[in-house]
């Protein structure tokens, strides 16, 4: 018997014994807590590669595997089924417990800068969440981020540097149905004249973790760089308060191995002042860069705030600002000053809110103290960053900014 070829899949191996004209492929491999293998595997044999359907096996069971043998023995003689399985079990438990390699790194090593999909918001080929309650604009704004990446929209309104070429996003829709997405798509296209904007779409029912090779499958055939998932607390599977459901979803997200955005909604306490993703905290913890989103609604527009709340690759980026104005001939959105917004600026940091409240004019410690509700000490030590930082100048009886230049927030 030849020896396989083994190829690397999103969720497994693919074993292939060339001249046996058989090919097996093995996918959710899991090595459970007593130290037993299991998996799906499934069979493409003869030279037109017959499919069979795919079972569940223990490739740590002599017992199974003999099992599987006589099966296999009695439905396709011609091949020697008790090597194979031999062979493939041997296979399959070495790979699934040996992990990745042991790499040596080096301070001397080179290291590219940072990229962007859409600057400043996604970076490029790790794992991004949005976070915030229902109606903040959340799923608008993951629509724009969407239509940024894929035209590409180099001249949008809002701040942000898009790719220098087209570069398609498969969008996994776990909470609404094609017709709503199309809606919102053709709102912004009309609105903004736009022409055709391409998006490519998946309405999703069963969890990532149960619809991972799909999932890879489908963007592979579109050559998607990036997904964009909505919503987590639909697609991860089961109670995300527990750690085993939070680890499982940033996992598959590891596996994808592409860039990601997914969209989350807030921890229980709604009128905290920082608010947390809902769930584990393996959630935030599995995410690289995470945002809270914040939303006030006027008749017939909405202003959006994110909030840089976490940032594992460099500093956090400034509060961003947008506003959607929806009209009958189409929807419009356009960056918009986050400080405008008294909503938005009682959710800033200290330091942010307060070059907002010196702004328009200069104000003593005392003023600030009493406008920003804060405690003396607490304000003390942010004008002291800010002075360090050459943001304002002054003393206790007058503080003002530095220049309008260094005052962008």
């Amino acid at each position: 018997m030849t020896t396989p070829q083994i190829q690397v899949t999103i969720n497994g191996y693919r074993l292939e014994w060339i001249e046996e004209r058989l090919v097996v492929s093995v996918s959710r491999l899991r090595v459970h807590s007593d130290g037993k293998i299991t998996g799906d595997v499934q069979m493409f044999l003869g030279k037109k590669q017959q499919e069979e359907p795919s079972f569940s096996f223990n490739f740590s069971s002599s017992q199974t595997r003999k099992q599987l043998v006589n099966s296999l023995t009695e439905k396709f003689p011609e091949w020697k089924w008790l090597e194979i399985i031999d062979e493939l079990s041997r296979r399959i438990q070495k790979l699934a417990t040996e992990g990745e390699p042991v790499l040596e790194l080096t301070s001397s090593d080179e290291v590219s800068p940072l990229e962007y999909l859409v600057h400043p918001i996604i970076p490029l080929g790790k794992p991004t969440a949005i976070f915030g309650d229902p109606g903040s604009g959340k799923s608008q704004l993951l629509l724009i981020l969407a239509i940024v990446a894929a035209l590409p929209w180099t001249d949008n309104p809002l701040r942000l540097i898009a790719p220098t070429k087209p570069t398609p996003i498969l969008y996994l829709d776990y909470e609404a149905d094609p017709d709503d997405f199309r809606r919102s798509l053709k709102g912004f296209a009309e609105g903004m004249d736009m022409g055709l904007l391409p998006v490519f779409y998946r309405r999703c029912s069963l969890p990532i973790v149960d619809d991972l090779e799909a999932i890879r499958n489908h963007a592979d055939a579109v050559h998607a760089q990036a997904i964009f998932v909505d919503s987590t607390s639909l697609a991860a599977n089961g109670d995300l308060n527990r750690m085993d459901v939070a680890a499982s979803y940033i996992r598959a997200l590891r596996q994808l191995k592409l860039t990601s955005v997914s969209l989350t909604h807030t921890s229980k306490d709604r009128d905290a002042r920082i608010k947390t993703i809902i769930g584990s905290v393996l959630f935030e913890a599995g995410f690289r860069s995470v945002f809270e989103c914040r939303g006030q609604e006027d008749e017939n527009l909405l202003d959006i705030a994110l909030f840089h709340r976490k940032f594992n690759l460099g500093g956090r980026v400034k509060p961003l600002g947008y506003r959607i104005n929806y009209n009958c001939s189409g929807n419009t959105v356009e960056w918009h000053d986050p400080r405008s917004v008294p909503e938005f600026v009682e959710r800033m940091s200290v330091n942010q809110r307060i070059l907002s409240a010196l702004k328009d004019e200069r104000l003593s410690t005392v003023e600030l103290v009493e406008i920003l509700e804060l405690k003396r000490n607490t304000v003390d030590v942010a004008l002291k960053r800010l002075v360090n930082a050459d943001r304002i100048t002054g003393d206790s009886k007058s503080w003002g900014l530095l220049s309008q230049e260094k005052m962008d927030i």
